[in-house]
């Protein structure tokens, strides 16, 4: 057990743990440290209320590590991913071996508040990650993805019961498009700054619908991207669907439908597809 510690200013991590069975790391202060939590081929063990700022490494590392309790942390102003799981490459993390290799087995991330990781996503689920739980975490004042999801990382569960724009992750450049290759509905916004946060923040208030796909976000203006069938109008605030504070819609020659599942080419300067992770057109699944 790793409790109750004030640890800061060490040119290593803060807590490094190596598979690690059954072990806590609970309410510690950890500040201004090459990483801040560093566990590798761990098992059953919790991370629970711990306090980590201002490491230069990132904040809460794990890898290779199955059935972790992440739990109730604060993370603020880390250079690198507030929490990183499965991710092998540690970008600001020199002392990374990455000997156990990316993977990890239903882990939980639950009630976790992450603030201003720089360069990075502020939650980072890499390849491998199987039945990862996402429960009630905050992130915000990211200057990269609030949540990425890496393409191959089968997580199951992602509740945004406290954050409704907290699961999307990035597709590519260009349009969104389905498996069939057909573009989707969308509702435009013309945003003061149209960052990808801001965007996130638009178009995730229509989570909740269960017919939001994804969004597209270039330097001027929003896409929210849209099941086929749920947009019934394209004037906003008439007796349809469109969002009353949309700039227009669109529901012409669009059938898109299901999850995205690429974004098309060529590519529209500063157009980026970004989709709902674990999307599921319920009507048909």
């Amino acid at each position: 057990v790793v409790s109750n510690n004030t640890i800061r200013d060490m040119k290593e991590d803060g807590v490094q743990l190596k598979s690690a069975v059954l072990s806590s790391i609970i309410g510690n202060s950890i500040i201004n440290c090459e990483g801040g939590v560093l566990l590798e081929g761990g098992l059953d063990t919790k991370i629970v209320n711990n306090s980590v700022n201002g490491n230069y490494g990132g904040g809460l590392m794990i890898t290779a590590s199955d059935e972790i309790l992440i739990a109730g942390n604060m993370l603020d102003s880390n250079k690198g991913p507030g929490i990183s799981l499965c991710v092998e490459m540690q970008e600001f993390h020199f002392n990374f071996e990455g000997a156990y290799g990316p993977g990890g087995a239903n882990n939980e991330l639950i009630d976790n508040v992450i603030n201003a990781s720089t360069n990075a996503a502020q939650i980072h689920i890499g390849e491998g990650c199987v039945a990862t739980v996402l429960k009630g975490n905050v992130a915000e004042d990211g200057e990269d993805n609030q949540l990425l999801i890496d393409n191959e990382s089968p997580t199951t569960l992602i509740s945004s019961d406290d954050v409704p724009n907290f699961a999307f992750t990035r597709v590519g450049p260009g349009h969104c498009q389905d498996s069939l290759s057909r573009l989707y509905d969308f509702a435009t916004f013309e945003l003061e700054n149209t960052t990808l946060a801001d965007c996130e923040v638009a178009c995730g208030i229509y989570d909740k619908t269960e017919n939001l796909v994804g969004f597209e976000v270039s330097s001027l203006t929003c896409f929210c991207l849209f099941e086929n069938g749920y947009l019934s109008s394209e004037i906003p605030g008439s007796l349809g669907t469109c969002p009353d504070s949309a700039s227009m819609c669109s529901i012409t020659g669009t059938e898109g439908s299901g999850a995205v599942s690429s974004s098309l080419l060529p590519v529209e300067e500063d157009r980026y597809c970004y989709k709902k992770a674990n999307y599921v057109n319920f009507d048909k699944a």
